[in-house]
């Protein structure tokens, strides 16, 4: 309970930050805390999900299965993020080092 909290703080932290800079990579990490941070870590680098860092897909890849989700493994967010958010998602994920 603790970690979720300390995720949803730093999550809105990040929210706040986005108003004022509006840029692509804090965009794309408001929405990586809000929506994947609990299966794979506010660092990305991995809980129940794996790390995401240092990934050898691409941004469409990476969307894609942003998108589509894997059976049995992760869920899809097609339904619920826009293909701007997805978009934003992919390149902050890719970016990760």
């Amino acid at each position: 309970m603790k970690y979720f909290i300390a995720t949803a703080v730093a999550a809105f932290a990040v929210m706040s930050a986005q108003a004022q800079t509006n840029s692509v990579p804090d965009v794309g990490r408001a929405l990586f805390l809000k929506n994947c941070a609990h299966c794979h870590g506010a660092s990305a680098h991995g809980d129940e999900g794996p790390d995401l860092h240092n990934l050898d897909w691409t941004e469409e890849q990476i969307a894609k299965r942003i998108r589509t989700g894997k059976k049995g493994e992760m869920t899809a967010f097609g339904g619920k993020l826009t293909a701007e958010e997805i978009k934003s998602v992919a390149e902050y994920v890719k970016g990760l080092k």
